[in-house]
């Protein structure tokens, strides 16, 4: 096994970009289908400005909370009482599943820190599957019914999902929210919502106070490493999350790209409509491969279904050591196989790349 095989192997996460990196055994730079980002960002600019200023980022403590809630209610329109920052997606997430009332319920496959958290935390927890006969989707129906038949307490759904990049519309999560008004929390991971045509959950939390809707603007941004995140719940609930967050918790560097996105709000929104266009063509590209089922995404990935009989795993290996390609396989993920990828959305010449190296590799 290579240095790189067993970094991509050790969990449901992807390894560190830089580990993978330093353990590929190309002479060239990687080609990167396997981390999500926002690449029409403009990040040079913002890169640009924050180095002016990186002295008085790094010596001087950042804003208080408040500040960044308005810098958020800015971009979003939502009241800043209703609003959380936290030092990425992941710091809600995981205080969130500590918090939680068992059972919980999660939909698979799904990002791995919904199933990876209630087992670390000792929470009992149920998966309902999403079924490759219904392109994954979920039936509203079915969910409410496997709550109330194991009598959860907690409901975790991820919309748009990752890693099939399946949405529900804003009337099928109501539908769910309504139903389960007696359940004590419903979180809805809403991480990758910004590049999808769907409507958020955000403003039905306002007046749900079991609801909690998770946000990322590492992915939004393409800015993973910076950690910054939100959630969005009523005035009280978001008031009880707030106290349980750490003083603090976003950085000085976090705090600029934040006030600076939010001044800027028409660049973020461009940037979003040009990773949409990015997606439409290469989901059209990569379904001119026949070895491949690519499905429909309203993120900015692609869930791609193999032949029978081809390995992810070993596709995957194949990509990074003779072509230069890091891409997502999903078997390491609950409810998944290795016969499924996610790749993430890419300017056409990178894509290019890919389904050349793809149609190699999937003929021989």
């Amino acid at each position: 096994m290579s240095a790189a095989t067993e970094l991509l192997s050790r969990s449901a996460h992807n390894p560190s970009f830089f580990a993978v990196r330093e353990a590929a055994p190309v002479d060239r730079p990687l080609l990167d289908f396997c981390v999500p980002v926002n690449l029409h960002y403009p990040k040079d600019r913002l890169l640009a400005d924050a180095s002016c200023r990186l002295d008085e980022i790094t010596k001087y403590y950042p804003d208080y909370a408040e500040v960044h809630q308005e810098q958020i209610a800015r971009l979003t329109g939502l009241p800043a009482s209703a609003i959380v920052v936290a030092n990425g997606s992941t710091e809600i997430i995981t205080e969130l599943v500590r918090a939680a009332s068992g059972p919980l319920v999660t939909c698979a496959p799904t990002f791995g820190q919904w199933t990876d958290l209630p087992r670390e935390h000792g929470k009992a927890f149920d998966l309902l599957l999403r079924r490759r006969e219904n392109g994954f989707r979920l039936d509203p129906r079915e969910v409410i019914q496997h709550v109330r038949e194991i009598r959860a307490n907690t409901l975790i759904l991820s919309n748009p999902n990752n890693p099939t990049g399946v949405a529900m519309p804003l009337h099928e999560i109501t539908f769910i929210v309504e139903a389960l008004a007696d359940l004590s929390t419903i979180i809805i991971d809403e991480s990758f919502i910004d590049f999808a045509d769907v409507e958020s959950a955000s403003s039905l939390a306002l007046d749900h106070p079991n609801l909690i809707v998770v946000k990322s603007m590492g992915k939004t941004l393409g800015l993973h490493g910076v950690r910054l995140g939100y959630a969005v719940a009523s005035e009280r609930t978001a008031a009880k999350l707030r106290r349980q967050m750490p003083f603090w918790n976003i950085n000085g560097l976090a705090a600029f790209v934040l006030s600076w996105v939010a001044a800027r709000p028409q660049a973020l929104i461009e940037s979003l409509e040009a990773t949409a266009a990015d997606r439409v063509a290469m989901e059209a590209s990569l379904r001119t491969l026949p070895m491949l089922q690519v499905y429909p995404s309203a993120a900015n990935f692609l869930f791609v279904e193999l032949e029978d009989g081809v390995c992810g795993a070993k596709l995957r290996e194949r990509l990074l050591t003779e072509h230069g390609i890091f891409i997502r396989d999903c078997g390491n993920k609950v409810g998944s196989s290795s016969r499924y990828l996610r790749l993430a959305v890419a300017p056409a010449a990178a894509v290019e790349r890919l389904r050349d190296a793809l149609s190699v590799e999937l003929a021989s």
